[in-house]
């Protein structure tokens, strides 16, 4: 593993595919055309489950208490980045690029659906995982505001995780219930690396979101020359 205090880029894997208009903030400095390429994640893992409307959040305590237990740490105190392999790195560099988010998290960084731009999705996060099955951006429960995502999908006890939807769809969160340190490679569309701690570092008791479905309304301080590169892009003003 690469360390974040003496590495600054380094990322995970993702599949891409082509973008709609709408995954971007209006109002941005730039908005992309019809082709624009950006990163699409897939569920930790997918199980069946039924659906309802509203409901109460999980309880922040779990997603808190999982969230101090992050990867393994270097001498310095810091996280370990999750960027360790090649289609890692492709996709730090270019969530850094279109959101300006640095892999450690940040309190005061607000997010909103990305097709509805008007609407808070969160405000603050822990951190970006980036598994071979795409980045993730990672929250705990009181940092989501649960009124955005009024469909969930609950399912069986055994499943990796349940769903909470924004209206109409476009923003899927994933309240993860079971960890994946012994599945060695992702479901189809990842990137096979055969790893004997699991294809990602979901954390039990935590929120996770496909960096593709929000945009951000600020930038925070995320690696110098990405974040001015990325020129505003995704930014929502």
């Amino acid at each position: 593993l690469k360390c974040l205090c003496s590495h600054g880029h380094v990322e995970g894997t993702a599949v891409l595919r082509r973008q709609m208009p709408r995954r971007w903030a209006k109002g941005s400095a730039v908005e992309p055309d019809a082709g624009a390429a950006v990163l699409a994640g897939g569920g930790a893992e997918h199980g069946k489950g039924s659906e309802g409307t509203g409901g109460p959040a999980p309880a922040a305590e779990t997603a808190a208490t999982n969230s101090e237990s992050a990867a393994c740490t270097c001498t310095g105190g810091e996280p370990a980045s999750t960027a360790d392999s090649w289609n890692r790195v492709r996709d730090k560099e270019r969530v850094e690029w279109e959101l300006g988010l640095s892999e450690l998290g940040a309190p005061d960084v607000e997010f909103f659906d990305a097709s509805a731009p008007e609407m808070r999705v969160a405000r603050g996060y822990q951190r970006v995982v980036y598994g071979d099955h795409g980045p993730y951006i990672e929250f705990r429960t009181d940092q989501i505001e649960w009124s955005s995502l009024p469909t969930q999908i609950l399912k069986e006890a055994h499943s990796y995780y349940d769903e909470f939807h924004s209206e109409g769809g476009f923003v899927q969160l994933y309240h993860q219930q079971r960890s994946v340190e012994h599945k060695a490679n992702p479901p189809p569309g990842g990137v096979r690396h055969n790893r004997e701690g699991g294809y990602a570092d979901y954390k039990v008791g935590m929120c996770y979101v496909s960096p593709s479905m929000l945009s951000v309304a600020k930038p925070p301080a995320a690696g110098g020359a990405c974040r001015e590169a990325a020129g505003g892009r995704r930014w929502r003003r």
